[in-house]
C-alpha cells in the first residue's frame, strides 16, 4: 500500500456473534479473518463488542458475512477535548444539507463520569452553537455517533448495513448441488450467510468444464463469491450419465430425474467427504416442480448418510426471485444455460418408487458410474488476491 494513499479507519458492529459464550472470540477472530481476505485491510483489532479496521479510504465492506453495520470513522484520544475538536469539522461536512441534528453517544468502556444524555447534551450543544440546525431525538436529518473506548473514541456520522449472519467458516463446510439457476446460487448464499464454508458442484453438458464455467456458471459463481474469501466450483460432466441410461425403457425413463438426482447427490457426498465437509445442500423447494415432491425428496436423503440441508425449501418462486433480485443475483442466474435437468424426461414421476430406483441404479453400475465421473472432475478457484480483487485459478 503505497505511502499516498489516503488512510481511514473502519468500525465495524457484529449482531449474534455478541451472544456467543466462550468461543465468542473464534467467530471474532473468524470475522477479522474474512474482511482482511475480502478488502485490503492492514490492521485490524477488537474491541468489546466491536471490530476496528484500518485500510485505504472508500472500503465497502457490506458484502461480509457477520457485519451488522459499518462506518467510517475518526478515530481520536479519549478525552473531551479532542473529541470536540474532532466533532465540528466531521459537522462541516454536512455542510447545509440538513436542517436537525442528533449525537447519540455510546461508552463501551466506561470512561466519563457523566451519564450519557449528560455527555450527549454536551457534544450537541457544541454543534448548536456552530450551525443553525434544530435539535431532533427521534427523526433528525443527520445522527453524529460518538463511540468512547478506553484508548481512544471514534465519531461517524454514517452506518451502512452489513448482511448480518455469522462470519463465513465459522460453522463448517458445505458441499452444494449448483445447477446455475437462481434457486441454487440463492441457497449458497443463505448457507454462507449461517456462516459456512461452501463449495459447489455443478454437472455440465456442454464440452468440458470451460466451457460451462464461461457460458454462465463462472459469472454468476463470481457474484455469489463477491460475499466470501474465497470459492471453489467442482465440474463434472453429465455425458457419462447419459450414456449409462441411454437404454432406459419408456416405462423407466420417468424415474431418470429423480435417478440423476440421486447420482448428483451420491456423487457430491463422495467428494463431500474427500473434501472433510460436513454436509450438502441444494436449492431445493418443496412442490415447486415435479422433482421435488415430498417423496421424490425423501427418496434422494435415503442413499446419502451427510445431512443435506435446503434453505429454500418454504419459499415460493416470487420470494426468491425477489431476494436474488435485491443481492444482485438475479441477473446473472438468469443467462439462458443448458441445465442437465432441464433436458431428461419432460414428464417425470411424482412419487419415484425407492426399489425401483435401487433396481435402476443396479442397473446402471451405480458406485463405478460415480467412480468414473470423479474422476473427470474438474476444480476452478475463484479466490482474492491481496487487493482485494476476485482472480481466476
Amino acid at each position: 500500500m503505497s505511502q499516498s494513499e489516503a488512510q481511514a479507519v473502519y468500525m465495524v458492529h457484529y449482531g449474534e456473534i455478541a451472544l456467543k459464550g466462550r468461543n465468542r472470540i473464534d467467530f471474532e477472530r473468524q470475522l477479522i479473518a474474512n474482511l482482511k481476505a475480502q478488502y485490503p485491510i492492514h490492521r485490524a483489532y477488537r474491541l468489546p463488542g466491536r471490530i476496528v479496521l484500518e485500510g485505504p479510504s472508500g472500503l465497502n465492506l457490506t458484502k461480509t458475512f457477520g457485519v451488522v453495520w459499518w462506518s467510517e470513522a475518526v478515530r481520536v484520544p479519549s478525552d473531551k477535548s479532542a473529541i470536540a475538536e474532532a466533532l465540528l469539522p466531521l459537522a462541516e461536512q454536512v455542510g447545509d444539507t440538513i436542517q436537525t441534528f442528533a449525537v447519540r453517544v455510546t461508552q463501551g468502556e466506561r470512561v466519563f463520569e457523566e451519564s450519557t444524555p449528560h455527555l450527549e447534551a454536551e457534544f450537541g450543544g457544541l454543534i448548536d452553537r456552530a450551525f443553525d440546525w434544530r435539535v431532533d431525538l427521534s427523526q433528525p436529518d443527520r445522527t453524529f455517533y460518538i463511540e468512547v473506548m478506553r484508548r481512544a473514541a471514534y465519531l461517524y456520522t454514517q452506518r451502512h448495513p452489513g448482511p448480518r449472519g455469522l462470519p463465513v467458516g465459522a460453522s463448517g463446510r458445505l458441499l452444494g448441488l449448483f445447477s446455475g439457476g437462481v434457486d441454487s446460487v440463492l441457497a449458497a448464499y443463505l448457507m454462507a450467510k449461517r456462516g459456512a464454508e461452501i463449495e459447489l458442484v455443478h454437472f455440465y453438458a456442454m464440452a468440458d468444464a470451460g466451457q460451462a464455467h464461461q457460458a454462465k456458471i463462472g459469472a454468476l459463481a463470481q457474484a455469489l463469491a463477491a460475499y466470501l474469501p474465497s470459492l471453489k466450483i467442482h465440474y463434472f460432466p453429465y455425458h457419462l450419465f447419459q450414456l449409462a441410461t441411454s437404454h432406459l425403457v419408456s416405462r423407466e425413463q420417468r424415474h431418470e430425474l429423480v435417478l440423476f438426482r440421486r447420482f448428483m447427490a451420491r456423487l457430491a457426498e463422495h467428494l463431500a467427504i474427500e473434501q472433510g465437509a460436513g454436509g450438502l445442500f441444494s436449492g431445493d423447494n418443496l412442490g415447486q416442480v415435479a422433482s421435488q415432491t415430498l417423496e421424490n425428496l425423501a427418496s434422494v436423503d435415503l442413499v446419502i448418510k451427510l445431512p443435506i440441508f435446503r434453505p429454500l425449501i418454504a419459499y415460493d418462486k416470487v420470494e426468491i426471485i425477489d431476494l436474488a433480485r435485491r443481492l444482485d443475483l438475479l441477473e446473472p442466474a438468469e443467462v439462458a444455460y443448458k441445465d442437465c435437468c432441464s433436458i431428461l424426461a419432460t414428464e417425470p414421476s411424482t412419487r419415484a418408487r425407492p426399489e425401483i430406483l435401487d433396481a435402476l441404479e443396479r442397473q446402471i453400475e451405480i458406485e463405478n458410474l460415480i467412480s468414473e465421473t470423479l474422476s473427470q472432475g474438474e476444480t476452478i478457484t475463484l479466490r482474492r488476491e491481496a487487493s482485494g480483487e476476485l482472480v481466476t485459478t
